[in-house]
């Protein structure tokens, strides 16, 4: 396999991971701020910061997100547990943010590390399972004896 079969194939399955993967959560996350009554340090109901956040939060996600090749391994079962995992530590994220008035605090900063990690794991087996589950892009993983 050449290095540029490897590199195309690569660069498909990074076009299209966000999409496949990135869910809009705002609503459930207004929902837990009103059910917890969370208020931003400015007094406003902590809510009203998570109507249309999905594409900033997302954002702030995505651009810290390596695609680290070396780690991505084949996988044959599927990845429903790490999406779960991503859209939860995502919704932890966007309540954070909202409760803080969408300052960087400790807490926040904590989630968004939290999340990152998430979504980095998320990659790998979403990678993998890509790489595993459709032939031509079988050339992006490389086999590890």
């Amino acid at each position: 396999m050449t290095y540029a079969l490897q590199e195309a194939a690569r660069h498909h399955i990074e076009s299209r991971f966000r999409a496949a993967v990135d869910r809009d959560i705002s609503g459930l996350a207004t929902d837990e701020c009103l059910r917890r009554d969370l208020i931003t340090p400015d007094g406003w109901p902590a809510a009203r910061l998570c109507l249309g956040s999905h594409s900033a939060v997302s954002d702030l996600l995505f651009r810290r997100l390596r695609h680290n090749w070396p780690s991505v391994v084949y996988v044959y079962d599927g990845l429903r547990g790490e999406q779960s995992r991503y859209l939860k530590a995502k919704l932890d994220l966007t309540v954070a943010l909202a409760e803080s008035g969408d300052e960087l605090t400790e807490a926040v900063q904590h989630q968004l590390d939290e999340a990152g990690r998430v979504l980095e794991r998320l990659w790998q087996v979403w990678a993998g399972y890509q790489a595993t589950t459709t032939d031509d892009l079988a050339e992006a993983v490389e086999e590890k004896y």
